[in-house]
């Protein structure tokens, strides 16, 4: 079973992992009203189990700057919605601040079993595919090795181009939190944390998809 993204979100987010906050909105005037709780740009999302990666199906909206381009965009994806998933929630959350955009992943490998992954992440992971693994349980030198395995780190680290420094030990803290947090649920089966947003000084994890036994 595939959690809707907000339910992954509440349950990394109960495990004191930090998340973008996440709310459900039911219409329009709860949009608004959020929205400027919030304070604009936010951006609006498809919450759904059916579809894994909802900005190949036009799920995600970004850069949402006022309340003409908000409503714009919850009737877009209301629209979506009645076509793709009935069942799927709207979300709206902050739009997070440009930063490096990294991927932490968790699988329960039938042949090696616990595995924890961290790599480039955003539109980059499937493209460049740099990325380090390692079997869980394990120690925090471990997971700073994963870090300087990846072969884009020695740029990343240090702030590349218009990009902020990484904090190296923002990263590390979060890998173990996650790999805690996935050994300590034995029905989580996958995780894909992406993107993972990190700042000099803090990381944020800004989309999920939890597969449950």
């Amino acid at each position: 079973m595939i959690l809707p993204e907000h339910e992954a979100k509440q349950l990394l987010q109960k495990a004191q992992i930090p998340v973008a906050p996440t709310t459900l909105i039911d219409s329009m005037e709860d949009a608004r009203a959020q929205a400027r709780e919030i304070g604009y740009p936010v951006v609006l999302k498809l919450s759904t189990s059916r579809f894994s990666h909802k900005t190949d199906v036009g799920g995600v909206l970004l850069n949402i700057n006022d309340d003409e381009a908000l409503h714009r965009a919850f009737t877009e994806l209301s629209q979506l919605r009645e076509r793709l998933d009935p069942a799927a929630a709207i979300i709206i959350e902050p739009m997070a601040s440009p930063g490096v955009e990294l991927f932490i992943g968790f699988q329960r490998h039938p042949g090696f079993g616990p595995v924890i992954s961290l790599g480039l992440g955003g539109v980059w992971l499937e493209l460049v595919k740099d990325v380090a693994f390692r079997l869980l349980p394990a120690e925090r030198y471990d997971f700073q090795e994963m870090l300087t395995e990846l072969k884009s780190w020695s740029k990343l680290r240090a702030g590349f181009r218009h990009l902020p420094a990484v904090n190296a030990d923002k990263v590390v803290d979060l890998i173990e939190s996650i790999a805690t947090f996935a050994l300590e649920q034995p029905d989580v089966q996958e995780m894909d944390l992406n993107p993972v947003m990190v700042y000099p000084d803090h990381a944020l994890v800004v989309d999920a998809r939890i597969a449950m036994k």
